[in-house]
C-alpha cells in the first residue's frame, strides 16, 4: 500500500490510499493470517476457563460464566466479522488483560502465563485484523467503483455509437 506524498502548503496527508492488486494479494494473506490467531487466540481462551473452572476444587458454575460470558458474546459476531467486531474484541481483552495481570504477578503459574499470553496474542491479532479488514474493504470498494466506472463507459460508448449507426442507417436509406 502507498500513501501520497505531503502536501506543501498543508504538510497533511492526502486522504486518498492506493492499493495495488499486488498490494492486495498481501493484504489478504494478511488478513487471514490475523483471523487465524484471533480465532485460535479466542478459542485457546474459552478452553483454558473452562479447563480451569473443571479442575478447581470447587466447581462454581457462576463464576465460569462470568469469565466467559464476555468472549461467548462475540461468537455469533465472528462468524460474519466487520472491522468493529475486532475493534471490541480489542476492548474485551484489554479487561481479560487487567484482570489477568495481578494474579500473575501474585503466583506465577503456567495458567496464568498462557491466558496472558492468549490475551496478548487476541488484542494484538484483534487489532490488526480490524485495519488490515478496513484496507481490504477499502480496496473492494474502490475496484467496485472503478468497474462500475469503467461499465458504464463501456456502455455508453455502446449507445452512442449504436446512436450514430441507427442515425447513418436512417440516413442512407433516406438518399436512395
Amino acid at each position: 500500500m502507498t500513501q501520497p506524498e505531503q502536501t506543501p502548503e498543508t504538510g497533511k496527508r492526502k486522504k486518498d490510499i492506493i492499493i495495488t492488486d499486488a498490494d492486495a494479494l498481501v493484504l489478504e494473506k494478511k488478513l487471514r493470517t490475523g483471523k487465524l490467531i484471533t480465532l485460535l487466540s479466542f478459542g485457546g481462551l474459552l478452553i483454558i476457563f473452562t479447563l480451569l473452572n473443571l479442575t478447581s476444587e470447587k466447581l462454581n458454575l457462576v463464576f465460569w460464566l462470568f469469565q466467559m460470558f464476555p468472549l461467548l458474546i462475540f461468537i455469533p459476531l465472528l462468524r460474519k466479522p466487520t472491522h468493529r467486531t475486532y475493534s471490541w474484541l480489542c476492548f474485551v481483552s484489554l479487561m481479560y488483560f487487567v484482570g489477568i495481570i495481578p494474579l500473575l504477578m501474585s503466583s506465577w503459574t503456567f495458567a496464568y502465563w498462557l491466558i496472558t499470553l492468549l490475551t496478548c496474542s487476541l488484542f494484538v491479532g484483534a487489532m490488526m485484523t480490524s485495519r488490515w479488514l478496513q484496507y481490504w474493504n477499502y480496496y473492494l470498494f474502490t475496484k467496485q467503483s472503478i468497474n462500475q466506472q469503467a461499465g458504464n463507459n463501456q456502455s455508453g460508448n455502446n449507445q452512442s455509437g449504436n446512436n450514430q449507426s441507427t442515425h447513418t442507417s436512417a440516413a442512407d436509406s433516406s438518399h436512395s
